[in-house]
Protein backbone atom coordinates (compact mmCIF):
# COMPACT_ATOMS: atom_id res chain seq x y z
CA UNK A 1 0.00 0.00 0.00
CA UNK A 2 2.75 2.44 1.14
CA UNK A 3 4.37 1.39 -2.24
CA UNK A 4 1.26 2.64 -4.71
CA UNK A 5 1.37 5.90 -2.36
CA UNK A 6 4.90 6.52 -2.69
CA UNK A 7 4.51 6.18 -6.78
CA UNK A 8 1.31 7.70 -7.44
CA UNK A 9 2.75 10.90 -5.19
CA UNK A 10 6.31 10.64 -7.85
CA UNK A 11 3.75 10.08 -10.82
CA UNK A 12 1.99 13.66 -9.55
CA UNK A 13 5.00 15.06 -9.34
CA UNK A 14 6.46 14.07 -12.71
CA UNK A 15 2.89 15.34 -14.27
CA UNK A 16 1.97 18.41 -12.84
CA UNK A 17 3.21 21.31 -15.33
CA UNK A 18 5.92 23.68 -13.86
CA UNK A 19 3.63 27.03 -12.99
CA UNK A 20 6.35 30.06 -13.29
CA UNK A 21 6.52 32.97 -10.78
CA UNK A 22 5.84 35.54 -13.25
CA UNK A 23 2.37 33.84 -14.32
CA UNK A 24 1.12 34.18 -10.97
CA UNK A 25 1.64 37.47 -11.00
CA UNK A 26 -1.85 39.52 -10.56
CA UNK A 27 -3.30 40.00 -14.28
CA UNK A 28 -5.00 43.05 -12.54
CA UNK A 29 -2.57 46.56 -12.29
CA UNK A 30 -4.46 49.25 -10.37
CA UNK A 31 -3.92 53.09 -10.99
CA UNK A 32 -5.90 55.72 -9.03
CA UNK A 33 -7.77 58.45 -10.87
CA UNK A 34 -5.54 61.66 -9.66
CA UNK A 35 -1.81 59.53 -10.84
CA UNK A 36 -3.28 60.17 -14.99
CA UNK A 37 -5.49 63.15 -14.44
CA UNK A 38 -5.32 66.23 -12.96
CA UNK A 39 -3.10 68.88 -12.21
CA UNK A 40 -0.63 66.42 -10.07
CA UNK A 41 -0.98 63.45 -12.79
CA UNK A 42 2.24 62.08 -13.83
CA UNK A 43 3.02 60.16 -16.13
CA UNK A 44 1.44 56.61 -16.88
CA UNK A 45 3.33 54.40 -19.06
CA UNK A 46 0.87 50.88 -20.16
CA UNK A 47 2.74 48.18 -21.40
CA UNK A 48 1.08 45.93 -24.82
CA UNK A 49 2.62 42.97 -25.83
CA UNK A 50 2.36 40.80 -29.22
CA UNK A 51 -0.38 38.63 -29.07
CA UNK A 52 -1.35 39.80 -25.40
CA UNK A 53 -3.77 43.27 -25.77
CA UNK A 54 -4.42 45.20 -22.30
CA UNK A 55 -7.63 46.75 -21.18
CA UNK A 56 -8.00 50.09 -19.39
CA UNK A 57 -10.89 49.68 -17.64
CA UNK A 58 -12.79 52.67 -15.26
CA UNK A 59 -15.73 50.30 -14.32
CA UNK A 60 -14.35 50.38 -10.36
CA UNK A 61 -14.02 54.61 -10.64
CA UNK A 62 -17.73 54.12 -12.44
CA UNK A 63 -16.63 56.62 -15.03
CA UNK A 64 -18.54 57.10 -18.75
CA UNK A 65 -15.89 57.05 -21.14
CA UNK A 66 -16.86 59.76 -24.20
CA UNK A 67 -13.80 60.23 -26.35
CA UNK A 68 -10.82 59.26 -26.93
CA UNK A 69 -7.41 60.12 -29.18
CA UNK A 70 -4.75 57.54 -29.97
CA UNK A 71 -2.02 60.27 -32.06
CA UNK A 72 0.40 57.68 -33.20
CA UNK A 73 -1.96 54.54 -34.32
CA UNK A 74 1.39 52.77 -36.74
CA UNK A 75 1.76 50.28 -33.89
CA UNK A 76 -1.19 49.91 -32.11
CA UNK A 77 -5.62 49.52 -32.75
CA UNK A 78 -7.73 50.15 -29.99
CA UNK A 79 -11.48 49.16 -29.43
CA UNK A 80 -14.08 50.33 -26.99
CA UNK A 81 -17.15 47.84 -25.40
CA UNK A 82 -19.42 51.09 -26.21
CA UNK A 83 -19.79 54.20 -28.66
CA UNK A 84 -17.98 57.14 -28.47
CA UNK A 85 -17.86 60.42 -30.29
CA UNK A 86 -16.73 60.21 -33.89
CA UNK A 87 -17.79 56.69 -34.34
CA UNK A 88 -20.08 55.89 -37.03
CA UNK A 89 -23.84 55.91 -35.39
CA UNK A 90 -22.79 57.48 -32.48
CA UNK A 91 -23.99 60.61 -31.05
CA UNK A 92 -26.53 61.75 -28.37
CA UNK A 93 -27.58 59.76 -25.73
CA UNK A 94 -25.85 56.49 -27.19
CA UNK A 95 -22.72 57.81 -26.51
CA UNK A 96 -20.63 55.86 -23.48
CA UNK A 97 -18.11 53.04 -22.96
CA UNK A 98 -16.79 51.43 -19.66
CA UNK A 99 -13.37 49.78 -21.11
CA UNK A 100 -11.01 50.40 -23.44
CA UNK A 101 -8.92 47.39 -25.50
CA UNK A 102 -5.52 47.98 -26.67
CA UNK A 103 -3.79 45.67 -29.15
CA UNK A 104 0.08 45.51 -31.02
CA UNK A 105 0.23 45.13 -34.56
CA UNK A 106 3.21 45.37 -37.05
CA UNK A 107 4.11 48.93 -37.89
CA UNK A 108 2.36 50.62 -40.85
CA UNK A 109 3.49 53.46 -42.13
CA UNK A 110 0.60 55.94 -42.12
CA UNK A 111 1.00 59.26 -44.77
CA UNK A 112 1.82 62.16 -43.20
CA UNK A 113 2.25 60.92 -39.41
CA UNK A 114 5.03 60.92 -37.98
CA UNK A 115 5.68 57.62 -36.01
CA UNK A 116 6.31 58.19 -31.79
CA UNK A 117 9.46 57.95 -30.37
CA UNK A 118 10.58 55.18 -27.64
CA UNK A 119 8.36 57.29 -25.26
CA UNK A 120 5.37 55.58 -26.76
CA UNK A 121 1.81 56.92 -28.44
CA UNK A 122 0.19 59.34 -26.25
CA UNK A 123 -3.20 58.07 -25.32
CA UNK A 124 -5.91 60.61 -24.22
CA UNK A 125 -9.24 59.89 -22.46
CA UNK A 126 -12.25 61.99 -21.74
CA UNK A 127 -14.73 60.68 -19.17
CA UNK A 128 -17.57 61.94 -17.19
CA UNK A 129 -19.18 61.00 -14.24
CA UNK A 130 -21.85 63.28 -12.11
CA UNK A 131 -22.08 65.74 -14.55
CA UNK A 132 -18.24 65.69 -14.29
CA UNK A 133 -15.21 65.76 -16.52
CA UNK A 134 -11.71 63.95 -16.50
CA UNK A 135 -9.01 64.36 -18.66
CA UNK A 136 -6.44 61.01 -18.47
CA UNK A 137 -2.93 60.43 -20.66
CA UNK A 138 -1.29 57.51 -20.97
CA UNK A 139 1.83 56.70 -22.62
CA UNK A 140 1.17 53.39 -25.00
CA UNK A 141 4.60 51.62 -25.89
CA UNK A 142 5.60 48.11 -27.20
CA UNK A 143 6.16 45.40 -24.60
CA UNK A 144 8.71 42.77 -24.54
CA UNK A 145 9.18 39.33 -22.84
CA UNK A 146 6.76 37.86 -20.61
CA UNK A 147 3.44 39.64 -20.19
CA UNK A 148 3.29 41.66 -17.01
CA UNK A 149 -0.70 42.20 -16.45
CA UNK A 150 -3.91 42.14 -18.68
CA UNK A 151 -5.46 45.28 -17.23
CA UNK A 152 -5.27 48.68 -16.08
CA UNK A 153 -7.75 49.62 -13.56
CA UNK A 154 -8.81 53.18 -12.61
CA UNK A 155 -9.70 53.59 -9.16
CA UNK A 156 -10.84 56.45 -7.48
CA UNK A 157 -8.39 58.17 -5.31
CA UNK A 158 -8.06 58.33 -1.46
CA UNK A 159 -8.86 62.00 -1.32
CA UNK A 160 -12.35 61.18 -3.41
CA UNK A 161 -12.87 58.34 -0.97
CA UNK A 162 -12.98 60.37 1.63
CA UNK A 163 -15.07 63.35 -0.43
CA UNK A 164 -17.74 60.03 -1.01
CA UNK A 165 -17.82 59.57 2.87
CA UNK A 166 -18.88 62.59 3.92
CA UNK A 167 -23.22 63.53 3.83
CA UNK A 168 -24.62 63.91 0.59
CA UNK A 169 -27.82 66.05 -0.67
CA UNK A 170 -29.99 63.97 -2.21
CA UNK A 171 -29.43 64.60 -5.39
CA UNK A 172 -25.67 64.05 -4.80
CA UNK A 173 -27.17 60.22 -3.72
CA UNK A 174 -29.00 59.90 -6.71
CA UNK A 175 -26.31 61.00 -9.03
CA UNK A 176 -24.23 58.43 -7.48
CA UNK A 177 -26.80 55.48 -7.74
CA UNK A 178 -27.44 56.16 -11.26
CA UNK A 179 -23.57 56.33 -11.71
CA UNK A 180 -23.57 52.56 -9.75
CA UNK A 181 -26.03 50.98 -11.79
CA UNK A 182 -24.06 51.98 -15.46
CA UNK A 183 -21.16 50.18 -13.61
CA UNK A 184 -22.80 47.08 -12.49
CA UNK A 185 -24.19 46.98 -15.59
CA UNK A 186 -21.35 47.83 -17.86
CA UNK A 187 -18.85 44.97 -15.99
CA UNK A 188 -22.51 42.34 -16.10
CA UNK A 189 -22.03 43.09 -20.15
CA UNK A 190 -18.02 42.45 -19.63
CA UNK A 191 -19.27 38.90 -18.12
CA UNK A 192 -21.41 37.94 -20.90
CA UNK A 193 -19.37 38.80 -23.25
CA UNK A 194 -16.25 36.60 -22.22
CA UNK A 195 -18.53 33.58 -21.62
CA UNK A 196 -19.83 34.48 -25.22
CA UNK A 197 -23.45 34.80 -24.05
CA UNK A 198 -23.79 38.61 -25.28
CA UNK A 199 -21.93 39.50 -28.73
CA UNK A 200 -20.67 43.60 -29.40
CA UNK A 201 -22.35 43.28 -33.28
CA UNK A 202 -25.90 43.00 -32.21
CA UNK A 203 -28.82 44.92 -31.80
CA UNK A 204 -29.03 44.11 -28.19
CA UNK A 205 -25.52 45.13 -27.50
CA UNK A 206 -26.26 48.74 -28.92
CA UNK A 207 -29.56 48.99 -26.47
CA UNK A 208 -27.54 47.91 -23.36
CA UNK A 209 -25.36 50.86 -24.47
CA UNK A 210 -28.11 52.97 -24.31
CA UNK A 211 -29.58 52.24 -21.35
CA UNK A 212 -25.87 52.58 -19.71
CA UNK A 213 -25.77 55.78 -21.08
CA UNK A 214 -29.22 56.88 -20.51
CA UNK A 215 -28.71 55.84 -16.84
CA UNK A 216 -25.62 57.46 -15.97
CA UNK A 217 -27.07 60.63 -17.11
CA UNK A 218 -29.96 60.32 -13.79
CA UNK A 219 -32.46 58.63 -15.58
CA UNK A 220 -34.36 56.69 -13.66
CA UNK A 221 -33.53 52.89 -14.34
CA UNK A 222 -37.14 51.45 -15.23
CA UNK A 223 -37.25 54.31 -17.76
CA UNK A 224 -34.12 54.40 -18.83
CA UNK A 225 -34.60 50.57 -19.73
CA UNK A 226 -37.91 51.10 -21.51
CA UNK A 227 -36.57 54.05 -23.21
CA UNK A 228 -33.39 51.80 -24.51
CA UNK A 229 -35.97 49.08 -25.13
CA UNK A 230 -33.88 46.46 -22.23
CA UNK A 231 -36.59 44.42 -20.24
CA UNK A 232 -36.18 44.49 -16.61
CA UNK A 233 -35.31 41.17 -16.68
CA UNK A 234 -32.39 41.45 -18.33
CA UNK A 235 -31.14 44.56 -16.43
CA UNK A 236 -31.36 42.37 -13.13
CA UNK A 237 -29.40 39.59 -14.34
CA UNK A 238 -26.93 41.66 -15.54
CA UNK A 239 -26.51 43.97 -12.40
CA UNK A 240 -26.57 40.39 -10.62
CA UNK A 241 -23.87 39.34 -12.95
CA UNK A 242 -22.18 42.86 -12.28
CA UNK A 243 -21.66 42.67 -8.33
CA UNK A 244 -25.09 44.50 -7.28
CA UNK A 245 -26.28 42.92 -3.79
CA UNK A 246 -29.85 41.83 -4.41
CA UNK A 247 -30.90 44.14 -1.54
CA UNK A 248 -30.07 46.86 -3.45
CA UNK A 249 -31.89 45.52 -6.05
CA UNK A 250 -35.45 48.02 -7.71
CA UNK A 251 -38.43 46.46 -6.11
CA UNK A 252 -40.36 44.19 -8.56
CA UNK A 253 -42.49 45.32 -11.11
CA UNK A 254 -46.41 44.44 -10.49
CA UNK A 255 -46.66 40.00 -10.87
CA UNK A 256 -43.30 40.08 -11.12
CA UNK A 257 -41.41 37.41 -8.84
CA UNK A 258 -38.40 38.52 -7.30
CA UNK A 259 -35.34 36.65 -8.46
CA UNK A 260 -32.58 35.42 -5.68
CA UNK A 261 -29.48 36.88 -6.16
CA UNK A 262 -27.19 33.52 -6.70
CA UNK A 263 -29.24 32.19 -9.78
CA UNK A 264 -26.63 31.92 -12.52
CA UNK A 265 -26.95 34.21 -15.54
CA UNK A 266 -28.26 31.91 -18.53
CA UNK A 267 -27.57 32.32 -21.45
CA UNK A 268 -31.36 31.58 -22.88
CA UNK A 269 -31.91 34.64 -20.96
CA UNK A 270 -29.67 36.97 -23.39
CA UNK A 271 -31.05 35.05 -26.23
CA UNK A 272 -34.71 35.98 -25.30
CA UNK A 273 -33.98 39.83 -25.72
CA UNK A 274 -32.24 39.84 -28.88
Amino acid sequence: MKSYLLKSVLLLSLTTPFIPKQAQANIIRPIEAEQASGLNATKQTIKVWAGHGVSISFYTSGEIIKKIWLDDPSRFVIDVDGCLEGMKGCSGDNVGAGLIHLRKIDPVKIPGLPQAGTWGSHLTVVTESNAKKKVYHFSIVPGSGTPEYSQIEIIASQRENIASKQPQSLSQSVDYTAVSDSKYIAKGMEIAVSNQWLATNTKLWDRLNKLIALRSQGTDLTLAASDAGVSMKLVKKLMQMGGKRYIEMPPPQPNEVPTPANVGFEKKVIKNYE
